[in-house]
């Protein structure tokens, strides 16, 4: 029964997909842009801090930066630095920030960015400290420690309506039930990070070859 188990799931295995689109950043953003409808929520899967992900990466703001994109939100990035440079300035101050970078290095630099600060979020737990910093259409907010951002009102007690927005990035996996019921279109991007989803691309040291999906072309039958 194993070996007829094993057997089906081999002559499937081709079929395995995620349960949305997944492709890379900038090819989210471009259907993201191309989409009728909105808001687009995009899934900054390999950052994901639910699943053990720093939440720290800035890759994703700086694709949307480098694209220029004219009205997108990102939740969140995780830097206590940069909230604490925030709150010294004041809402409306233009500030310089180092983001991002810090607890994960090796998947992303810090990414230097100049922008204004929207919001301060009112707390007297400097732990729970978060601002909202424009940079041209981009909004990001920036976290005191990292933490998903999985419900409505965690943008809304920020002074951000997502369905009113045309991008939406979070650091997640699959949507929770309420960012899904809220996305007009869901999409999963495949970066990097401590949770990348891309299998084929993590440096793997010490597993034996030929092994799929590494090895799309290999031969096997189960003993």
């Amino acid at each position: 029964e194993a070996r007829k188990l094993a057997a089906k799931f081999w002559a499937v295995r081709e079929k395995f997909r995620f349960g949305v689109r997944a492709a890379s950043i900038d090819e989210c953003i471009t259907a993201a842009l191309t989409a009728p409808q909105k808001p687009v929520i995009i899934s900054d899967s390999g950052d994901n801090p639910t699943a053990g992900g720093v939440g720290d990466v800035p890759l994703a703001l700086k694709a949307l930066l480098q694209r220029d994109v004219p009205d997108a939100i990102l939740a969140s990035i995780a830097d206590a630095e940069a909230v604490e440079a925030c709150y010294e300035a004041g809402v409306g101050a233009l500030v310089g920030l180092s983001l991002g970078g810090k607890l994960d290095p090796n998947t992303a630099p810090a990414l230097i960015v100049t922008g204004t600060v929207n919001f301060l979020l009112d707390t007297d737990d400097a732990r729970e400290r978060q601002a909202v910093i424009q940079m041209g259409g981009v909004q990001a907010i920036i976290t005191a420690r990292r933490r998903p951002f999985h419900y409505i009102d965690d943008f809304r007690k920020l002074g951000i309506e997502p369905s009113e927005h045309k991008i939406v990035v979070v650091k997640v996996g699959y949507l929770v039930p309420e960012l899904k019921a809220a996305a007009k279109l869901a999409l999963l991007a495949l970066t990097p990070g401590a949770v990348d989803q891309a299998l084929e691309r993590l440096p793997y040291q010490r597993i034996e070859r030929p092994i799929y999906p590494l090895d799309a072309d290999m031969t096997w039958s189960p003993e």
